[in-house]
Order: structure tokens, then C-alpha cells, then sequence
């Protein structure tokens, strides 16, 4: 009986769930939706270096660059150049890791022409060693695609994924690179993006 009712609260909890968040409890990454988003207004983002919140010190360099080239790749919007990113960074004094402020977007969109800014942090970055070959990748990053007028968040995401999240049968199809699984899980991401 008490397994029942537990049942019963767990499912009036979870369908009474706002529809943004139902995504969180597929394999899938967890997204939200801005209300405000509309795909017709973004044509031009640029990508910030992903914050590295692990002690990887390439686990940055790696995201961000397969997040640049995951959206170049679907086409969903033109890329900034990254060099032009960096110079703009550079020029200003901003340091990621302290965090971007809405000036600072919309002052970057004024000077680069992009409608909208990717910033994301590299929460988890495990197997990328080469002496642990028996250790199982793990890789979870969140993004955020703002609006460089408004600072609203167009689209979130956070995806947290294993080397064996992939396997199909025995060992086929598990991922066994921290850097090939942090390509899958971005591209994961970006197909989440309307």
C-alpha cells in the first residue's frame, strides 16, 4: 500500500511539473526555453570560453571549441570568429571565470555584430589521462544562449554524460575519450537549441 501511494505522489509530482522541466528526466540534456526566444532575431552568436570549473586544464579549450564547431556545423546560426572573441576579451581586461556582466554583452554586441552570447562553465571532465586507461569518461557542461540587449537567457541547458551512457551491446558503441564524449555531449545540446 505504501509503495502505491509512494508511487502515485511521484507521478502527480512529475506531471505536475512545468513542461521546461520535463526534459530533465530523459537521457537527454535538461533545457529551458526562454518565452521571449525567437529564432528570427538571432542570426550571429559568439561563443566565451567555457569556464573550467575541473582540474583539466584543457577541459575548456576542448568544450568550447567543439561547441564552436557544432554550431558552425548545423547551421543554426553564424559564429563569431573566436580570434575576434579573444581580441575583444583581451582588449577589454575580461576575465571569464569573474563572470560576465550585461554591459559587458552588449558592449561586445555593439563592437562584434552578434545578436546573442554563449557562455557555459565545464562542470565534470574525467578520463582524458593517458596512464587511467580503465577509468569510464565523464563529462557534464552547462550553457546558457543570452540575449546581448536584454541579458535574458534564450536557452539553457546542463548534460551530464559517461563513456557508458553509449553502449549498445558488450562494449560496442561506449565512448572511451573524455574528448570524443564531450563532441557527443555538446552536439547533444546544440540539437536541443529551437
Amino acid at each position: 500500500m505504501r509503495l502505491r501511494l509512494l508511487h502515485f505522489f511521484v507521478f502527480v509530482a512529475v506531471f505536475s511539473l512545468p513542461p521546461q522541466l520535463l526534459g530533465c528526466f530523459r537521457p537527454g540534456p535538461c533545457t529551458y526555453i526562454g518565452t521571449r526566444y525567437d529564432r528570427a532575431e538571432i542570426r550571429k552568436v559568439a561563443v566565451f570560453p567555457f569556464y573550467n570549473n575541473t582540474e583539466v586544464s584543457e577541459a575548456s579549450r576542448i568544450v568550447t571549441g567543439a561547441f564552436i564547431a557544432n554550431l558552425v556545423e548545423q547551421g543554426k546560426f553564424k559564429v563569431e570568429f573566436p580570434g575576434s572573441v579573444r581580441r575583444f576579451l583581451v582588449s577589454e581586461r575580461i576575465i571569464v571565470r569573474t563572470g560576465i556582466d550585461l554591459d559587458t554583452i552588449n558592449l561586445m554586441g555593439k563592437r562584434l555584430g552578434v545578436d546573442a552570447v554563449v557562455l557555459g562553465r565545464v562542470e565534470e571532465y574525467v578520463g582524458s589521462s593517458e596512464e587511467k586507461k580503465d577509468v569510464i569518461p565523464l563529462v557534464s557542461i552547462s550553457s546558457r544562449l543570452v540575449d546581448i540587449r536584454t541579458g535574458e537567457i534564450l536557452f539553457m541547458a546542463q548534460h551530464r554524460r559517461t563513456g557508458e551512457d553509449y553502449r549498445l551491446f558488450l562494449d560496442f558503441g561506449e565512448i572511451r575519450s573524455a574528448g570524443a564524449l564531450a563532441k557527443r555531449v555538446v552536439a547533444e545540446i546544440i540539437d536541443e537549441m529551437p
